[in-house]
């Protein structure tokens, strides 16, 4: 932390209080150049996929939320602006959902889309323009002036009357003749929180976009989640753009000491006497930097920073549940795969519970946190494993484990704090935090519950994982398909609820946050998420609420990306 000098009681509270809101900024897009620098620590793998994002071709970057996609880009913004590589423009479309209602009301709707992606790209160019210390000129300002008017109109829930008129050919032009401003051969489009929003004909039409954007001179890198966005039927991944991997593994050599330094660069006085501390709550965040820093500070707030054993596993067992409600909400977001999700949850309990079986017994380093399922893995799981993936309840390791006439397995890394919290590591009743560690630092190669998909959920699951669609309102007959238009008994149009005045509705019980937050919340008469987003003098922010500076900044950013992805 910096060192306040000179300063009196209330300037040194505020500085304190600001300092450690950046500290626990859990978005990289709202860190300066220099903050970004000072809190982020890199692997080299993560250098590598920086060099990726600023090289040329087309990029995918997936990763589910925390797993450090907007810091990978952000980096490579500024890392583009360092070594004059590329022109770089970084775009955040977190807010795309807030277009979505239009698709319900609005014939033209993939227009009004489609102007809203381009405009937001025109508008970051002003920043991109002010890094590289480049002038724009008065033609330039003020398209970029119409298009932030547009683009306010749309996230408003308007149409506006008034279009920019851009096209992609028209926009890749502009971007070229800045980038050659800039003494630029090319130029990189950073397109953070893309294609997210859980709205398929707008990701479908993002990426359309995304393809018409490509160009000699111009490449996009788009940030996705795994199991979720929907390619459009000319998109093709891996021929359209590389598939690129954001999400550090928690059992690669070298985890634990990056995970250290993170904590030691953002959250210096979080020391606890025994190291196993921060050792256990690195891998219980399995591999999410934000994750891991909310634990530790939790730690911190509720005055255990030393960690006894119970205290550790109690904050492993909260953000446990926070994943859980992160894969819960996928049904919010999306019904239709309701019962997907149902049998994600079963699906998990059967995996905790097959390898709590095969540790009982087991030495401390031939521990298992692997499921291997045979091959062929059935749709509808595969669906299942996609949405827990997205969640990071789960993450699939590279290449097939083959048994020769045994068949071949895919496997799967079941989320760390699962397997502590559920005392599926069978350690006994006198463990040591250091034993946690041990067993899931570096697991060993052949610790594995080989298993298939009947075992886990029953014969029958395959018939339960189908889409779960609204009847029709007049006469409760129920959909064939999901795009159906009209009922198909009485004739009545079928219209689709827009997800997101849904989401602005949901009761903010539904947030990942602790049971002791939303009490302060409801207590202080905030039970939407809408009231929370509607409130910009965050007035939940009471002394004595439990709710501080820090929890204020997180609630808010909680609440943001409930109704933005």
């Amino acid at each position: 932390m910096t060192r306040l000098k000179g300063m009196d009681v209330a300037k040194q509270s505020t500085a304190v209080n600001s300092a450690k809101e950046l500290v626990f900024e859990e978005r990289a897009e709202n860190l300066s150049k220099s903050d970004l620098n000072r809190l982020t620590i890199l692997s080299d793998a993560e250098r590598a996929i920086v060099q990726k994002l600023v090289g040329p071709g087309a990029k995918l970057l997936s990763g589910p939320r925390g797993s450090g996609k907007s810091t990978l880009l952000r980096t490579a913004f500024f890392e583009a602006a360092r070594t004059k590589v590329a022109f770089a423009v970084y775009v955040n479309y977190a807010k795309a959902l807030a277009t979505e209602p239009l698709f319900h009301t609005h014939a033209d709707a993939a227009v009004l889309f489609r102007q809203w992606v381009l405009s937001k790209v025109l508008i970051a160019l002003r920043e991109a323009s002010e890094t590289w210390g480049l002038s724009l000129s008065q033609e330039e300002l003020s398209k970029i002036e119409a298009a932030e008017e547009y683009v306010q109109v749309l996230q408003s829930g308007s149409a506006s009357s008034s279009s920019p008129g851009l096209s992609p050919s028209k926009l890749t032009e502009m971007l070229a003749q800045v980038a050659n401003r800039a003494g630029a051969s090319r130029t990189v489009l950073l397109l953070d929180d893309a294609a997210h929003a859980f709205s398929v004909k707008q990701q479908r039409e993002f990426f359309e976009i995304f393809r018409e954007l490509r160009s000699r001179d111009v490449s996009g890198k788009a940030a996705i989640y795994p199991g979720v966005t929907s390619f459009s039927p000319t998109f093709q991944v891996g021929h359209e753009a590389e598939l690129i991997e954001a999400w550090f593994r928690p059992d690669e050599p070298g985890y634990l000491e990056i995970m250290r330094q993170i904590v030691k660069a953002r959250f210096p006085e979080f020391s606890p006497k025994d190291p196993a501390v921060i050792d256990v709550l690195a891998l219980a965040s399995f591999g999410l930097p934000r994750g891991f820093l909310g634990m530790c500070y939790e730690l911190q707030d509720s005055g255990n920073a030393n960690g006894s054993r119970p205290a550790v596993v109690d904050q492993v067992n909260v953000h446990a549940d926070l994943v859980r409600t992160v894969f819960s909400n996928i049904a919010d977001r999306l019904p239709r795969f309701e019962h997907f999700i149902s049998a994600g949850k079963i699906f998990e309990r059967s995996s905790v519970a097959a390898l709590r079986d095969y540790n009982a017994g087991k030495s401390i380093g031939r521990k298992a946190g692997t499921i291997a399922l045979s091959e062929p893995i059935p749709p509808g799981l595969n669906r299942v494993l996609s949405f827990m993936e997205y969640a990071g309840l789960v993450r699939r390791t590279e290449g097939v484990l083959s048994k020769g006439v045994k068949g071949s397995y895919k496997r799967y890394l079941i989320h760390y704090s699962l397997l502590i919290g559920g005392n599926a590591l069978s350690l006994g009743k006198s463990y040591k935090l250091s034993d946690i560690a041990t067993a899931l630092e570096r697991p060993h190669g052949h610790a594995l519950v080989k298993t298939k998909a009947e075992t886990l959920l029953g014969k029958s699951f395959e018939s339960q994982c189908v889409l779960a669609l609204p009847p029709c309102p007049q006469c409760g007959a129920n959909r064939l398909t999901e795009d159906q238009k009209f009922c198909m008994n009485c004739g009545k149009e079928l219209r689709a609820a827009s997800v997101y005045h849904d989401l602005l509705q949901a009761d903010v019980a539904r947030l990942p946050l602790t049971r002791r937050k939303v009490d302060a919340l409801k207590l202080q008469g905030f039970h939407t998420v809408g009231q929370l987003l509607s409130d910009e003098s965050q007035s939940f922010r009471r002394p004595g609420s439990s709710i501080g500076p820090v929890w204020a900044k997180r609630i808010l950013t909680v609440a943001e990306e409930w109704v933005s992805v």
